[in-house]
């Protein structure tokens, strides 16, 4: 399986190698805080049926990481957990979707009290009770293959919930096609209704490669968060929602 590389943000956050185009292609941009399950519901239809088996070229994937076992919260989880293509892997978790084998994505069942117990009542489970975070890096990238498969894929929307954006521009997923930037898209501050943002975008004309997350905060460090009087905005994730993944 090709390793890909996670980029560490200690001191420069949300610098990128990419050149940027003068013009951005189209871009269907699904934005919401505050009560977003219309929003959700809305990418969901752009995007089409939700698939559950290998061997789909069109539909969607989902990932909302309660399928971890309980032995596993806590831990790193290796980076092909949701496409493992060993023979015998259960096709339940073949979702063509990797992040960076050198990150610490972690899944939590106490919103990351074990691994920053300072801000973890910052936080909120949105699907379940289980929650995502990549813990040691502010900027790290998720690449898709063909679902069961090591073929590169590509998609044409993606999409994350997040839990407790606090800070206009703290938080954003850029999308890529090869090297060239499709455009970084900043995650909505959450209301005060409630915890959660939701950024999903759709590229009708475009194909997407890999996206790059990035966020101030580093859990890991063990700070405040910004809204506890700490300098960084420290954030989780909960559902990704992104179409199926099909050859390049």
């Amino acid at each position: 399986m090709k390793v890909i590389t996670v980029t560490f943000a200690l001191s420069v956050l949300f610098n990128t190698s990419c050149t940027r185009e003068k013009q951005q292609p189209a871009a269907v941009v699904f934005s919401a805080t505050g009560d977003i399950n219309n929003k959700i519901g809305e990418f969901r239809n752009q995007l089409g049926v939700l698939n559950t088996t290998t061997g789909q070229t069109t539909g969607r994937r989902e990932i909302n990481w309660d399928s971890v076992p309980d032995n596993m919260t806590g831990l790193k989880l290796p980076g092909n957990f949701f496409n493992p293509t060993a023979p015998g892997s259960p096709e339940s978790r073949q979702r063509g979707l990797l992040y960076a084998e050198n990150a610490d994505a972690i899944v939590s069942k106490n919103t990351f009290a074990e691994v920053n117990n300072v801000a973890a009542t910052e936080f909120a489970n949105f699907s379940g009770d289980k929650s995502f975070a990549v813990v040691n890096a502010a900027l790290w990238p998720v690449e898709f293959r063909v679902a069961g498969q090591t073929t590169a894929a590509t998609v044409k929307g993606f999409g994350i919930i997040f839990s407790d954006v606090d800070k206009d521009g703290s938080t954003f997923i850029e999308y890529f096609n090869g090297d060239r930037s499709l455009g970084r898209q900043y995650v909505p501050v959450h209301s005060a209704s409630s915890s959660f943002s939701f950024l999903g975008v759709y590229f009708p004309d475009e194909i997407i490669t890999r996206v790059m997350v990035g966020h101030e905060g580093i859990l890991q460090l063990g700070e405040k968060d910004i809204s506890q009087g700490g300098t960084k905005d420290l954030v989780i994730l909960d559902d990704f929602i992104y179409s199926e993944p099909v050859r390049q």
